[in-house]
């Protein structure tokens, strides 16, 4: 190959792949964390309405641990569920009592896990539950793994909520 001359493009192409291929990969890595985290949000909320249905027709005789293994079950995709969901249960008799604050969450830079109340209400009376699922983002630092509110330990929060009503004894 002699000396580089005015008009070479050796290497042309390996400069153009050095340059396009972190964005093109990026792009892919965030379609990809993307679609999986969109699965799993849907899997959560499946979980908790099918649940939520199961704690409307047996009522006080579904333990919250019950419940939990129910939405874990239920949402086959969700990687250490029971370690990694909360969930909580609202009953609601005056528009009031919704809950204003943010969907609790388990924290993952405690070892000890907050006792949840769970009361499953009473026949006929409206609940209102809300589900919280910690996971750790695919490529944290990379694409859409960003773009997503963290909590301090670097885990997504995906929530789910649901509102049914008791049935009558």
């Amino acid at each position: 190959s002699g000396p580089l001359t005015h008009g070479d493009s050796q290497g042309a192409a390996a400069i153009e792949l050095a340059i396009l291929a972190p964005i093109i990969f990026s792009i892919i890595f965030s379609i990809f964390e993307a679609g999986f985290i969109m699965t799993q949000s849907i899997m959560l909320d499946r979980a908790v309405s099918r649940s939520s249905r199961a704690l409307q027709i047996n009522g006080s005789k579904m333990s919250y641990a019950d419940f939990k293994a129910s939405v874990c079950k239920e949402a086959v995709i969700l990687s250490d569920c029971v370690k990694s969901i909360r969930i909580e249960f609202t009953p609601v008799t005056k528009a009031s009592d919704f809950p204003t604050t943010g969907t609790p969450c388990v924290d993952r830079s405690v070892a000890i896990d907050p006792v949840t109340t769970y009361n499953s209400g009473q026949p006929s009376q409206i609940i209102f539950t809300r589900a919280c699922y910690v996971v750790d983002p695919l490529v944290p630092g990379l694409g859409f793994g960003l773009s997503f509110p963290k909590d301090n330990t670097g885990a997504i929060q995906l929530t789910s909520s649901f509102a049914f009503v008791n049935e009558p004894t």
